[in-house]
């Protein structure tokens, strides 16, 4: 039996809450394509018609989880970022903070292509406008490490950092037969592979060279 239909303001919030936390767990257990409005109705014991008073599509549901992780990575690198730091610790922390919030990465890792593109112009406009001050706290914390960088090469900062972290999830999550194949073939040489936040944090220490 299917649970009654939310009618109170709380109830509804509560409705909405419970809805993104199960997709939360979800998503942090299975593959985007294998979840589906419908699963997640189940989930939760409501109908979809219910579900659909919340979210129209399985993109729109996901692109309310990115925008609630983009504002509480907005608010770490706030706590985080208070004044100017040595470059190598502000790589690795920049990075070490995305890590801190495995769904994020792992939305990020197919926002693009999964969310964007399958959006209406005006909920993709509403999503850009409300997860605005994640990229403007980017932009303040890299002028405020790199004072004398021009307005411009703070921004190209921020442009590498945003397309790094798109591939955040796949670089920590290749499958170990492939990093032993890969070893065995020396792909890359005979180094090992790097961790994930140091691979990272070290292409950013490279591309603030030029910042310092």
């Amino acid at each position: 039996m299917t649970q009654q239909r939310a009618r109170s303001k709380e109830a509804i919030q509560q409705r909405f809450d419970d809805i993104l936390n199960r997709t939360r767990e979800l998503f942090l257990e299975q593959d985007y394509t294998d979840i589906s409005l419908a699963s997640v109705a189940k989930e939760l014991n409501i109908s979809r018609p219910s579900l659909y008073n919340y979210f129209s599509s399985k993109e729109e549901l996901f692109l309310a989880l990115l925008k609630h992780e983009y504002l509480t990575c907005n608010d770490n690198f706030q706590r985080t970022f208070t004044q100017k730091l040595p470059v190598e610790t502000f790589c690795q922390q920049l990075v070490h903070i995305f890590y801190q919030q495995p769904l994020f990465i792992k939305l990020l890792s197919l926002h693009t292509t999964a969310l964007e593109n399958k959006c209406g112009y005006e909920i993709m406009a509403q999503f850009k406008q409300d997860t605005l001050p994640f990229f403007k706290t980017q932009y303040h914390i890299i002028q405020q490490q790199f004072p004398k960088a021009t307005e411009e090469d703070c921004w190209t900062f921020l442009q590498r950092l945003t397309t790094l972290s798109q591939t955040f999830y796949q670089y920590a999550n290749i499958p170990k037969n492939q990093i032993d194949i890969m070893a065995k073939l020396k792909t890359f040489g005979s180094a090992p592979l790097l961790s994930p936040e140091d691979y990272f944090s070290k292409m950013l220490v490279d591309f603030a060279s030029h910042l310092k």
